[in-house]
């Protein structure tokens, strides 16, 4: 059969179809590779966009969702008293732990642990066949329990099986009510919240420890080594300037005479007259210290540096000072009628059966207490003299203490002072003081002049018993030179010799200090028939080792502070020289003048 004839223009035909085929195959192919290049580069950028740049992320995320830390709680530091009796506690408790990998024979471990946990055998082997090298049995178990478990696990019948120690979560206080307004509280994380274990949290509180453990999809821990991230640091120990023995027989003297007088309450502290340390701090009402959550924070609010209160007579110590300071002498002689009409007000000497002759000595206003002496004494000053040795004395402002709380006290800018202002501020009216400041002045006077901040922290002890930080006394100021201190100190003497601080006279010693009875004062008013009674002094009067202060508030009965007060102060004062060491005078008996 003769062969088909194709002339050229079917060949060209031909030609050219193929041609356009070959050129369209070619561009879907192209096409094809610069999509596939796309699309490469694309989920390479994506894997950039993963793996760097939000590596981290995805990182953090994995790791919530693999790994699990336990916590373990720190012991809480002690405090202490000066003598290193304890005062505040907590009791380190042990729970049980297993390392699973290391039990030889899991039913008979789960067997054992389960008759002394008084637990289902059963539950406690599922524990320890999951597997890993960490689980908990029993988090704080009883001391028994941990005692039995101990035994076994010394004769090797419990291998895998440890103990891990941690917080008992609850603070003791072993002494009961001593100290409970100072020492404060902890919180159900044995957090400090108020008081000494507030202000001293850091020292306190420790570092807790963490454990971690490696998850599968089920929950179940896995094996790992280095579980323990962060060992647990138990808090170190608070030694206070605080004495044991004086703080209790201040707490017992100051509610004895607040039940007696019927009082609403009543504060009383101690401090050593020549390092200004803080040996009692004595607060009425009282409350069981491990209470303290469940007392209403009006009872159980520190009086002693949150409430100023105008100090009344007590403040004339320091009207004596600034006119000693300002050269006058104890026997100059003060204008003192029976009454004193200064800007239009008229002062009243107290109605106490005291009756001034007209003029009066420097040493017989204050032993006497006359108000019109004292404010004749101020006005001879003037305001600038007077706020000047106020502020000396540390009125005004906080002393520093390092106690949450602590109020500065209210003491006006004597550049604005009117001359009533003046007087009446010279006998404690229209000035607030916290009982810590009143105390903190005649710390001064006590000390030869030299004001010195109070302390309540005396050292800091780690859980070896090394001491890693000490205090150290820390003059603040010098109100009074050492004669004029001097001079204070002999017209204090005759408050309590022929004054009105005969009944602060303790036997075998001389005493020194200032009775003072104040009106209350309730939204800027003074209110009838509340009245504070107080007594400020210190012992031996010339050789000072104490300082103490006494404020009964609102006695319902008699309101003198000589006869309310000044009686704590004997029985404080008398007790707390014995407890230092302090020898009294064969033979002496602080007799007063014409009795």
């Amino acid at each position: 059969m003769p062969a088909p004839h194709v002339n050229d223009e079917d060949l060209f035909e031909m030609e050219t179809m193929t041609s356009g085929w070959t050129t369209e195959l070619r561009g879907r192919v192209v096409s094809i590779f610069w999509a596939l290049v796309f699309l490469f580069l694309l989920l390479v950028a994506r894997m950039f966009y993963l793996q760097y740049l939000e590596r981290d992320w995805y990182y953090a995320k994995a790791r919530n969702q693999q790994e699990a830390y336990i916590d373990l709680h720190a012991l809480r530091g002690e405090i202490r008293d000066r003598n290193g009796q304890a005062l505040a506690t907590s009791v380190a408790r042990k729970s049980v732990a297993v390392n699973p990998t290391e039990v030889r024979d899991i039913g008979a471990t789960a067997r054992t642990l389960g008759r002394i946990l008084k637990t289902d055998p059963a539950h406690l082997s599922q524990i320890m066949r999951r597997g890993g090298t960490f689980a908990w049995i029993q988090r704080k178990a009883p001391e028994k329990t941990v005692e039995e478990i101990d035994k076994l696990i010394q004769q090797g019948r419990l291998p895998g099986v440890f103990f891990l120690s941690e917080a008992s979560g609850r603070r003791f206080y072993p002494k009961g009510r001593l100290a409970a307004h100072l020492l404060g509280s902890t919180g159900i994380d044995d957090q400090g919240l108020d008081g000494i274990e507030a202000s001293h949290e850091e020292i306190l509180g420790g570092t807790p420890g963490r454990i971690r453990a490696l998850l599968d999809r089920d929950g179940w821990r896995m094996p790992i080594e280095n579980s323990v991230v962060q060992g647990v640091k138990p808090g170190h120990h608070l030694v206070l300037t605080l004495d044991e023995t004086i703080q209790y027989i201040a707490e017992r003297e100051l509610a004895r005479q607040v039940k007696e007088y019927k009082a609403k309450g009543g504060i009383c502290m101690v401090l050593d007259a020549r390092s200004a340390e803080i040996l009692a701090l004595a607060i009425q009402p009282d409350f069981p210290a491990d209470r303290f959550g469940e007392v209403e924070p009006e009872l159980r609010r520190n009086r002693a540096i949150t409430d100023p209160y105008e100090p009344g007579s007590t403040f004339k110590v320091f009207l004596a000072g600034a006119a000693l300071q300002a050269g006058v002498r104890p026997s100059d002689m003060f204008y003192c009628p029976g009454n004193l009409l200064v800007d239009g007000w008229t002062i009243h000497n107290a109605n106490d059966g005291l009756v001034s002759g007209g003029t009066e000595s420097l040493t017989d206003i204050i032993a006497y207490s006359f108000n019109t002496g004292t404010a004749s004494v101020a006005l001879s000053l003037g305001r600038e003299k007077l706020g000047r040795s106020l502020e000396a004395f540390g009125f005004g402002n906080p002393t520093g203490v390092g106690l949450h709380g602590e109020e500065p006290g209210l003491l006006s800018d004597y550049h604005d002072w009117a001359a009533i202002n003046t007087a009446t501020i010279s006998f404690g009216q229209g000035v607030a003081v916290t009982p810590l400041q009143l105390v903190s002045g005649m710390q001064a006077v006590a000390n030869g002049g030299i004001r010195m901040r109070p302390r309540i922290v005396k050292e800091i002890v780690d859980e070896k018993g090394r001491v890693l930080q000490s205090s150290a006394p820390e003059e603040l100021s010098r109100p009074l030179t050492p004669q004029a201190a001097r001079h204070l100190q002999e017209i204090l003497e005759t408050v309590c010799t022929r004054g009105t601080g005969k009944g602060a006279r303790v036997p075998g010693y001389m005493v020194a200090g200032k009775t003072g009875t104040a009106q209350v004062v309730e939204n800027g008013v003074y209110s009838s028939g509340r009245y504070i009674a107080s007594f400020l002094g210190f012992a031996p009067a010339r050789d000072p080792r104490l300082v103490v202060l006494v404020k009964i508030e609102e006695p319902g009965t008699v309101y003198w502070g000589g006869v309310v007060a000044a009686p704590v102060f004997s029985r404080v004062a008398g007790q707390a020289l014995w407890k230092m060491g302090v020898r009294p005078t064969p033979g002496l008996v602080q007799k007063a003048e014409n009795e």
